[in-house]
């Protein structure tokens, strides 16, 4: 029965294997020097020979832009001010296209911009580029592997599954757009001893034609059942444990009794992904590599990374990179999942030769994943840079972890049909032009947005809860408050009768500070995103299209836009929210989230 399913696994990875050798060769891409805000770092980099962090200055500050020289001045072994005065000199006699002067703030510099020639040159980026700006290929020809979601078999997608497929397919997307092939993988949680929890449960207490009916809600009850009963009842956890042992053994009765179970969870994941708008490279579960975990014991041994128990039979790894013990076979005999997915991890290199693998699992497993990098990297398969564990806080319900053994689950498709139920209710209060059908379409773009940007809006590293208030407040911090915004301006171009052809104007113009602050914004969204990817922090491409929106939304309370009446400034203007536009959709769309024409 594995070996059916090592072939069907194969397969998806041959196709993989060929899609990521058309993407290194086919893909054209935007390279991050081809966009202005790094034309502008690359001239001042140029000037003092060292990488700089261009930000944008304190209101209090009249200058467009700021970098520090500190670290330049100290590489240098300079006094840090006086090597600011020498660069504002040296940028100021330069006599660059960008920049009409720099000014000396300590540490510190401030860049007054070309801003006609800036204002320009973005919006004719951002309205050529379209749906592109932002991507580049800084880390072209790279591979990525990412590892998320990885819900257990027979059970929910429960929203404890949430952050690690939200955060894994936004990273998934953001890596792609600066360069990397990605493979998305779906370890799948389907071995291990709680599946012969789950047998022993079925066999006693389950129930076939509740579970024909609802199997996988079935199945989570018996779970539930189980472990309720073994608090009463604590040897039926040896007998589990002896079910497990059985299966690892290939009883065929048990293994076709799993596979049903393996085949029904897949199918039910699928409908969860598909609204989500998530597809997998593969579900390579922890049962792919069940068979090549006792080679991997052995050349633990042999190479006395672990050490074997003489009264018990277990084997340990001890005394490694400082790093508390831990076993890699029971006393019975049996698998633990550091073995598979050291099993996982070796596959994968010799495999995908990734540059890069993400593990998005949450905090709670940092120390596994501490001691499967040291144990892989001792092994030789790794280089311990290439490998990273992705972690995040908990999904909390009324301030407590959600368990399914207490049967405090709640399910993500659920809470999904929640969230879109509650948009439903907002549409119909707020717009009585929408129809019935309209309605049921937005709805449900809004709902999943709301539940994905309440997750990825703040640090992964942070616990999250929900409160529905927040998470569909059309005045800030939510998704629909970016969807409507792209809404809002869809509709002013819509009004304006511009064409396409007619916005297309060589040099745009404008009158208030208010313009320019919006192109300086949408400057930045491809160093954002590169940022993003480097930090594998979703969350600031988020707070970013929030700035960028109430930026917009102070803008458009300031300024008439159809009814100006100089007809260069009317269009330059209409190019300019066009530009937000594309930043908030692309942004959106990074982050997995879509956007509607109205709301």
């Amino acid at each position: 029965m594995l070996e059916d399913i090592k072939k069907e696994g194969d397969r998806d990875i041959e196709k993989t294997q060929k899609r990521i050798a058309q993407e290194l060769k086919s893909k054209k891409r935007v390279f991050l020097d081809d966009y202005i805000i790094e034309k502008i770092k690359a001239s001042v980099i140029n000037l003092i020979k060292n990488d700089i962090i261009l930000t944008l200055p304190p209101a209090h500050i009249s200058a467009d832009m700021s970098f520090s020289v500190f670290e330049a001045a100290k590489t240098s072994a300079v006094n840090p001010k006086e090597f600011a005065k020498k660069i504002v000199e040296t940028i100021n006699n330069s006599k660059n296209e960008f920049i009409e002067k720099a000014e000396a703030a300590g540490p510190y510099l401030n860049l007054v911009l070309n801003k006609e020639k800036i204002y320009s040159l973005v919006l004719s980026q951002a309205g050529k580029l379209k749906n592109k700006y932002g991507q580049s290929g800084a880390n072209a020809g790279k591979v990525a592997l990412i590892d998320y979601s990885g819900p257990n078999i027979a059970k929910p997608i429960g929203v404890g599954h949430l952050r690690s497929t939200v955060i894994g397919q936004a990273l998934a997307n953001i890596y792609e757009v600066t360069g990397y092939s990605v493979v998305k993988d779906n370890h799948l949680g389907d071995w291990g001893t709680q599946f012969g929890k789950l047998v022993y449960a079925y066999q006693k207490w389950g129930d076939k034609k509740k579970i024909a009916k609802d199997p996988i809600r079935g199945l989570n009850e018996l779970y539930i059942k189980f472990h309720e009963e073994a608090e009463k009842n604590p040897e039926i956890e040896d007998d589990a444990r002896v079910i497990f042992k059985k299966m690892e053994e290939g009883d065929k009765k048990l293994i076709n009794l799993w596979d049903k179970l393996r085949k029904i969870s897949i199918a039910e994941f699928k409908k969860v992904y598909k609204r989500l708008g998530i597809k997998f490279d593969a579900y390579l579960g922890e049962s792919y590599f069940a068979g090549e975990t006792d080679k991997i014991v052995e050349e633990c041994l042999e190479k006395k990374l672990a050490k074997k128990d003489s009264e018990t039979g277990a084997i340990a790894v001890e005394d490694l990179e400082g790093l508390p013990s831990f076993l890699l076979r029971k006393k019975d005999d049996s698998g633990l999942y550091i073995t598979r997915d050291l099993a996982a991890l070796i596959f994968r290199m010799e495999v995908f030769e990734p540059d890069d693998i993400l593990f998005v699992v949450g905090d709670e497993q940092s120390l596994h994943f501490k001691q499967l990098f040291a144990l892989a990297k001792a092994l030789g398969y790794i280089d311990g840079a290439r490998t990273k564990h992705i972690g995040f806080g908990l999904v909390l319900s009324s301030g407590e972890k959600m368990s399914t053994r207490k049967g405090t689950l709640i399910e993500l498709d659920e809470l999904i049909s929640q969230s879109v139920a509650k948009s439903k209710e907002i549409l119909r209060q707020k717009n009585r032009d929408l129809s019935e059908k309209e309605i049921e379409k937005i709805s449900e773009i809004v709902g999943l947005g709301a539940v994905i940007y309440n997750d990825l809006r703040q640090s992964r590293q942070k616990n999250i809860s929900f409160d529905w208030n927040r998470m569909l407040d059309f005045e800030g911090g939510s998704a629909v408050y970016l969807q409507y915004t792209y809404a809002r301006i869809n509709s002013i171009l819509k009004k304006s009768g511009a064409g396409e052809a007619e916005t297309k104007i060589s040099k745009p113009v404008f009158e208030k500070e208010s313009e320019f602050a919006l192109a300086k914004k949408i400057m930045f969204f491809p160093l954002v995103i590169l940022e993003a990817q480097k930090h594998n922090s979703p969350h600031l491409i988020a707070v970013y299209l929030e700035e960028l929106a109430q930026l917009f939304n102070h803008f458009y309370n300031e300024i008439s836009i159809i009814g100006t009446e100089d007809k260069n400034l009317r269009l330059s203007r209409i190019m300019l929210i066009k530009s937000v536009a594309t930043v908030i959709k692309n942004g959106l769309e990074l982050l997995n989230i879509k956007t509607a024409e109205q709301i």
